[in-house]
């Protein structure tokens, strides 16, 4: 079973738990782990897994000690279950500090101002990400096709070019290309209107995915809601750190057997004005 440290959900991490201890020791119920526990109901574990019960301080620690957790991984179960129940952003927040903090994940590189120009087309960074999958021995015309919506011959070569001077791929000796660093950061004050830009092209590029992929290959979800600044500002923080955890998540893929690049997009924008103001 996974560890704790690569789940961003307590409740899914005590689901897989209970599914591996039923599958694996003979003896082991809900009431097992109950006694276990210390805890007076046998049906607490289930109904903390399904989300009608949380863990308070004390069960917290009751918890941690039946499933055996120490040092690090008790640590981050205990901030993970208070990450999970938090009732605002700010709270929300300082768990999920100490997560991050404790988490196996890969250090993201940073853009410097030059490096910015790599949000100049949309393509550069699927460039980027596609040679780590695709052997095209410097045939760029196969490079080109194999981004959708295919670009041109030049566009290939200019994207390669331009990813090479600014060091954020290179060419190694038996021709084939790899990136310098496995994942990079974009500072949004930095060339704001490059990153806005490639924004805007990637929104209009889901578009066209919707319309023109199969269903089985995207995946497109929607939700509008009213909800407060409080609310907003709550879910900034889940968006913030489901981020995250998809990062940490795709570093640790086993890149040789990636066969496809993906973009992923989060949303959230006003559909209304602002009612309190308005009325004020």
């Amino acid at each position: 079973m996974k560890s704790v440290l690569s789940y961003i959900d307590y409740r899914q991490f005590l689901k897989d738990l209970y599914d591996e201890k039923k599958r694996t020791t003979r003896f082991f119920s809900a009431r097992y782990f109950a006694q276990k526990a210390g805890l007076s109901s046998a049906s607490f574990l289930r109904e903390v897994i399904t989300g009608k019960k949380n863990l308070g301080k004390q069960t917290v620690e009751k918890f941690i000690s039946a499933i055996e957790l120490n040092g690090k991984e008790a640590r981050f179960f205990r901030h993970l279950v208070f990450f999970n129940q938090a009732a605002n952003a700010d709270e929300k927040q300082d768990h999920y500090a100490v997560l991050l903090s404790l988490m196996n994940s890969v250090k993201e590189f940073e853009l410097t101002a030059l490096q910015h120009q790599v949000y100049n087309h949309w393509y550069i960074p699927v460039i980027r990400e596609l040679i780590c999958i695709l052997d095209f021995n410097d045939d760029f015309s196969l490079l080109a096709k194999s981004v959708y919506p295919p670009i041109s011959l030049s566009e290939a070569k200019s994207a390669v070019r331009l990813l090479t001077r600014l060091k954020l791929i290179q060419r190694l000796d038996n021709g084939t290309y790899v990136q310098t660093s496995k994942a990079i950061q974009a500072k949004s004050e930095l060339d704001a209107m490059a990153i806005m830009n490639f924004t805007k092209a990637m929104a209009e590029l889901a578009i066209n995915a919707l319309v023109t992929i199969p269903k089985n290959d995207r995946n497109f979800s929607t939700v509008t809601c009213g909800m407060s600044r409080a609310c907003y500002e709550l879910i900034l923080a889940e968006t913030s750190a489901f981020r995250d955890r998809i990062v940490t998540i795709i570093n640790n893929d086993n890149r040789t057997e990636s066969d496809r690049v993906y973009q992923i997009n989060f949303q959230i924008f006003p559909l209304s004005t602002n009612q309190n103001r308005e009325h004020k």
